[in-house]
């Protein structure tokens, strides 16, 4: 059940980017991660508490699986200092 959950939330999460860039309320382009949620899910679940990941523009479901705040992701892409 843990799994479906991090998935549910990167899914969520990814579905609130998207209607912030199309009501043109997040500066930028956002390259979403839907229907990828299972893969970093998986792998970061492999992964150990002190392992570090990377990404590039595709990034936010590994962030989340791997525990990043998503108010801290979400302030980053609104251009908030507190991001």
């Amino acid at each position: 059940m843990h799994f479906y959950r991090q998935m549910l939330k990167i899914r969520l999460f990814e579905e609130q980017v998207n209607q912030l860039y199309l009501s043109a309320k997040m500066p930028g382009l956002a390259h979403l991660y839907i229907g990828e949620e299972a893969i970093a899910v998986g792998v970061c679940e492999a992964l150990r508490r002190d392992d570090y990941i990377t990404s590039t523009h595709r990034g936010h479901g590994h962030c989340l699986a791997k525990g990043a705040s998503a108010d801290r992701m979400f302030a980053e892409l609104l251009g908030k200092a507190s991001g």
